[in-house]
């Protein structure tokens, strides 16, 4: 089969090792090179042959198939396989792979290093070696060579493939050894389905390994909530039942290392005195509660000691999480406890290193605490997205950079790492950075990102250069970090967005040889723009990625601009912008550039947003009038005595006492300085209700609080989001639209008051809290309508 050469995006008369900046190769490597090179194509003919052992290993075939496959496309010439043992033409180059490589490789591997995906590449005058200590470090060597040659695999798909065109492949003489910095390395493509070809062309994989659990094996008995009674005292026989399981599981494997365990996700913990004694004092900041780590420690290490006789090598990983994320204080950690470091209610956002992040500091001194047991294995099982939001553009360029060789100093030694909803369009880098990174984390990350620019946008570079720099900024520092999309409200300012948007427009131009671009064609789609453009040319790969790009911006762009209409509480408006957006989404989809889970009722656009919309909207446009907007700002006060109600925070007219103006539609709880606070807080708001309304229902409306509100108007109580009085709760809960029917509370022509006490009794992970959305007075036109 011969690759036509229309995937070439970089022409060289040979392809030479030393085409590849050198930084790139910085590994746990030793790497010796003399001045020679041996001839792997020639004229677009084939000058080498790829051998395999008698029985390979899906990974040496997979590694095999990968050469021939790539040094096609690049020279059109296609190497043929053999088996070791077959006579070889006298001028015909050897590619030696796995079992079919010199055997001394594996010891001048183990010299450097004994990490499972390890592996060696050697070439000479007497042909290519290459061999991993495992048959995946075969492949990864193979992948090496094929890196040596230009080839990149920047995203899964033929548009995320860059290799040069060349009728003469060239690999110079060397003796490269390369030892992972990380022995597990795994991107969790949570709800997106993601080629295998392309993680293991990332390099991700290692020694599996268990990195944590929710829930204990054997169904040991509950306590007095949800959790098992560790200490015995309410429900007798968790050690007993949780040993036995991993007996029985060690008997069928017995050369099972790793068991993942730990509380079932959520609260529930069993308070009965002799679980609570195992507490002792120890104590959660961030929740203002008991910690939970000693109690389960103190298990652990007897769960050990009663398998220890028999399995010596047998570890625990569990979740360093929630309320069981600080260091035990009573009791020490077996080395054979792993700990699994899932940050989730912390910045997600930002490294530990970044002074905009008191988050992060946190988490530096929490894996300090656990570092300093010495424990034999330590996992970081964290987050590269946005935590809940419909994937809009994201960066963690620093983060990585900085953060992932912090934790390998701290002894962290393998990595898996969630990615929600992964977006080509919106954060197309931060997989493969991240993989790199892992695999080397003395890599050149400034090096990695030029070459990243060049092969994947070519004469588009720079701008796109300034794009991502740019975007890492907004991220990297600035200050908020809330969850979802609400950390996109004050971060993306209209002359941040008309930056990022100039450097898109000017990328497709470039891509699109000096004409305008998909971008503006796009926005002319959309009647975003008057500008004419010509559609009549075939895009070049290019044009496509920096389309794909500017498509992931232009949808993030119709949110922020949906959101504002809301928060103007124009649903006209927002009704045009979500049909647009929704569009766009499904548009994006179909490319394969967003997760399809998006699209259905699960999606985070769904879940946070659209019922709030669609709420509004049928209340003011389908079913009645806009009667009076609530401002975005309120005067607030938190009650952390809960003495609001005795002290009559819901009376109308002026009120004493230390109020603040807070915002509720532009920022976040967490981003005012309350992302610790737990507990009851109070909004105030006076407004006017027109007179020409007078002799119609009105209705009082709330987009969405977290997690709970109570509401008066003029001193009187209307009821709950959860429990309105009239029967009229809409959606009620949280995050979701709730009204209240108000006419016999509201004074047509006056000033009026209204009051929300909201209960926000527990630390989001997303980092909201009180009220979220757009409140305002409706009336519908019909007077027996109902919701």
């Amino acid at each position: 089969m011969c690759y036509k050469k229309t995937w070439s995006f970089y022409r060289c008369r040979s392809v030479l090792l030393f085409w590849l900046i050198p930084a790139l190769l910085a590994v746990v490597t030793l790497s010796a090179r003399g001045g020679g090179q041996v001839q792997l194509t020639r004229d677009g003919e084939p000058r080498a042959v790829i051998v395999l052992p008698a029985e390979p290993h899906e990974h040496e075939t997979s590694a095999a198939n990968e050469l021939r496959e790539f040094i096609a496309r690049i020279s059109g010439a296609e190497l043929t396989v053999v088996e070791v043992g077959n006579d070889l033409p006298a001028d015909v180059l050897a590619i030696r792979l796995g079992g079919a490589a010199d055997a001394a490789l594996e010891s001048a591997i183990r010299e450097q290093g004994d990490s499972f995906s390890s592996f060696a590449l050697f070439v000479d005058e007497t042909g290519v070696n290459i061999r991993g200590l495992n048959p995946e470090g075969t492949l990864f060597g193979a992948y090496e060579l094929l890196e040596q040659l230009g080839v990149r695999w920047f995203m899964p798909g033929e548009l995320g493939m860059v290799f040069p065109e060349s009728t003469a492949v060239d690999i110079a003489y060397q003796r490269t050894i390369q030892v992972p910095s990380m022995d597990w390395r795994q991107l969790q493509w949570l709800r997106y389905s993601v080629p295998a070809d392309y993680s293991r062309r990332l390099r991700l994989g290692g020694e599996r390994r268990s990195t944590g659990a929710h829930g204990l094996p054997g169904n040991p008995p509950r306590g007095t909530g949800r959790q098992t009674c560790l200490s015995g005292h309410h429900a007798p026989g968790a050690l007993e039942a949780v040993v036995k399981s991993m007996r029985e599981t060690l008997e069928r494997n017995p050369d099972q290392k790793y068991f993942g365990m730990g509380p079932l996700d959520g609260g529930g913990y069993c308070q009965c005195d002799g679980c609570r004694e195992l507490d002792g004092d120890s104590y959660d900041p961030l929740r203002d509660a008991p910690s939970m780590t000693d109690r389960y420690i103190w298990f652990f290490n007897r769960v050990l000691e009663e398998l220890e006789p028999d399995y010596p090598d047998v570890h625990i990983a569990w979740y360093v999480y929630a309320a069981h994320m600080f260091p035990p204080e009573h009791n020490v950690p077996n080395p054979r406890i792993m700990s699994v470091f899932a940050p989730i209610d912390l910045d997600r956002t930002r490294g530990m290193d970044n002074p905009m992040s008191p988050d992060r500091h946190i988490l530096r001194h929490v894996i300090d605490g656990w570092a300093a047991f010495e424990p034999n294995e330590m996992v970081y099982r964290g987050y590269y997205n946005n935590l809940a939001c419909p994937q809009f553009p994201f960066s963690q360029i620093d983060r990585i950079r900085n953060e992932v060789p912090a934790l390998h100093a701290k002894g962290v030694n393998a990595v898996r790492v969630e990615v929600i909803f992964q977006s080509w369009a919106s954060t197309p880098l931060t997989p493969y950075l991240a993989a790199r990174v892992w695999w080397d984390v003395d890599t050149d990350v400034d090096a990695l990102l030029a070459d990243y620019y060049e092969k994947f946008f070519g004469p588009a570079a720079e701008p796109m250069r300034r794009y991502f720099e740019d975007l890492e900024s907004a991220f990297r520092d600035t200050p908020h970090h809330t969850g979802s999309s609400y950390l996109y409200f004050p971060i993306f300012d209209a002359q941040r967005r008309d930056t990022l948007r100039g450097h898109l427009e000017r990328a497709a131009e470039l891509a699109a040889g000096g004409r305008p671009g998909w971008f503006q064609r796009l926005r002319q789609t959309l009647g975003r723009t008057d500008t004419a453009v010509d559609t009549a040319e075939k895009p070049s790969l290019y044009t496509e990625r920096v389309r794909m790009i500017s498509q992931g911006f232009e949808r993030m762009e119709l949110f922020l601009d949906m959101i504002a209409a809301r928060n103007r509480h124009d649903y006209e408006a927002v009704e045009t912008l979500k049909t647009a957006y929704l569009e766009l989404t499904d548009a994006l989809i179909d490319e394969g550039w967003v997760c399809s889970w998006e699209q259905r009722s699960g999606g985070y656009f769904n879940r946070f947003f659209r019922r709030t919309l669609e709420s509004g909207y049928h209340r003011t446009v389908e079913a009645g009038d806009l009667v009076k907007g609530m401002d975005d700002e309120w005067d607030f006060l938190i009650d952390p005595a809960k003495i609001g109600e005795i002290a009559g925070y819901y009376r109308p007219g002026e009120l004493g006492g230390n109020w603040q103006p807070f915002k509720t539609t532009s920022l976040s709880w967490s981003d005012q300085g309350l992302h610790y606070y737990k507990g009851e807080a109070w909004y105030r708001q006076t407004v006017t209700i027109p007179a020409k309304f007078e002799g119609r229902p009105i209705y009082l409306w709330f987009g969405g609080v977290d997690n709970a509100a109570k509401v008066w108007v003029n001193g009187q109580l209307l009821g709950t989001n959860r429990e309105p009085k009239h029967g009229l709760p809409g959606e009620a809960g949280v995050f979701r639209p709730f009204d209240f029917l108000a006419t016999e509370a509201v004074r047509f022509g006056e000033a009026n008051t209204v009051s929300v006490k909201v209960t926000n009794d527990r630390l989001a992970e997303l980092g909201t809290g009180g009220i979220v959305a757009p409140v305002m007075f409706w009336s519908p036109t019909d007077p027996d309508w109902q919701p």
